[in-house]
């Protein structure tokens, strides 16, 4: 996580790291980012990244964890306007990034994942992991709709749920475009719903 000196730093030199950060990221994979470069075009003497960040990752971290922070924000809101349907939510969070794809901030994270295709997309979610974004979350869904039969199955859910939509948002441009990205959404989320097991047909009783 960033020191607190990086949060004591004037808005506009934080900001001017991390639109430098977000550049190098969508430009090329994490494994070939340049701190140098970085902060060559921050303006910022290296030594200071360091009392900022520990590391690259550390950087990498707090930028994908910042889109996710947005994503949970924009899930909340779907959630009050559809009634605690969680699928619905998410469908609806991937027609909105969509529909906000030219967005800055969006077709950074788009591209940032697009040049990370290996990375988990867990890694948007913040380092406590989906359980703590789901107890943020938890009033908001209706869990009546769910079958859930342990503590974890909401979270796990909610991180393959997450994973669908970055996945599928990341296939958007290629593979036939929008329409068929979206179709494939609807495709995995029914598969989660209803289970991909053939269900046992109930005996039906004898009369002898």
């Amino acid at each position: 996580m960033p020191s607190d000196t990086f949060y004591r730093l004037p808005a506009e030199k934080r900001e001017r790291l991390l639109a430098a950060a977000r550049e190098e990221f969508a430009r090329v994979p994490y494994e070939d980012a340049s701190i140098n470069r970085m902060i060559r075009e921050a303006g910022i003497p290296r030594g200071s990244f360091y009392m900022y960040f520990t590391d690259k990752e550390d950087l990498f971290r707090y930028l994908m964890e910042s889109y996710g922070q947005r994503l949970v924000e924009q899930v909340e809101e779907r959630l009050d306007r559809v009634g605690g349907d969680l699928f619905q939510a998410v469908l609806d969070l991937f027609d909105y990034l969509q529909a906000n794809r030219i967005n800055d901030d969006f077709r950074e994270m788009a591209a940032i994942l697009r040049r990370n295709q290996r990375l988990q997309p867990g890694l948007m979610l913040n380092r406590q992991g989906p359980c703590a974004i789901v107890e943020r979350l938890r009033d908001k869904i209706d869990i009546s709709r769910l079958d859930l039969r342990s503590e974890t199955d909401l979270p796990d859910l909610f991180h393959l749920l997450i994973s669908a939509v970055a996945g599928t948002m990341l296939t958007a441009e290629q593979d036939g475009g929008v329409e068929q990205a979206r179709a494939r959404l609807v495709r995995i989320l029914g598969i989660l719903q209803r289970g991909a097991l053939v269900k046992e047909p109930a005996s039906s009783a004898v009369c002898m």
